[in-house]
């Protein structure tokens, strides 16, 4: 079982929740949506694919993004939301040991950008906003993250 999700604040939550749910034991794939949807992506049987566009070779799926709904049937959630995160803990909740409200609630509030003017512009002010600019998908360096 491998984790496949974008390398944002909200792809980072969502690995950190389902790792928590889930059995698994190897390191998470990192993805662009961009890949996903020009058929660039190994997505294999047993993927559990978080903050992107659905693919029919996962076995699991989580998004909150009006753009990516389907009517093919899957296993996981879908729904409009702040964030993907918020998605895959409403789902898991009952599974989990450890209270993740304030570290969901936070990243409902940045992936939404519903931030105030003094979090963008002093956002060393604040650990969560300021931890959500750790990573950029971009970098090969992050791919340890």
């Amino acid at each position: 079982m491998r984790i496949v999700t974008r390398a944002d604040f909200d792809g980072v939550v969502c690995a950190v929740i389902l790792f928590e749910a889930e059995d698994i034991k190897i390191p998470v794939r990192w993805m662009e949506p961009s890949e996903i949807q020009k058929g660039l992506a190994d997505i294999r049987k047993g993927d559990i694919l978080a903050n992107l566009p659905y693919n029919r070779n996962c076995s699991m799926w989580f998004d909150h993004h009006y753009s990516n709904q389907t009517d093919q049937a899957f296993d996981g959630a879908f729904e409009i939301a702040p964030s993907a995160a918020g998605v895959v803990y409403k789902y898991y909740k009952h599974k989990l040991d450890k209270n993740f409200d304030e570290l969901i609630r936070e990243t409902d509030r940045i992936d939404s950008a519903d931030l105030g003017m003094d979090e963008v512009m002093f956002p060393e002010k604040y650990p969560y906003v300021l931890l959500s600019m750790t990573i950029n998908g971009n970098q090969r360096e992050d791919e340890p993250y």
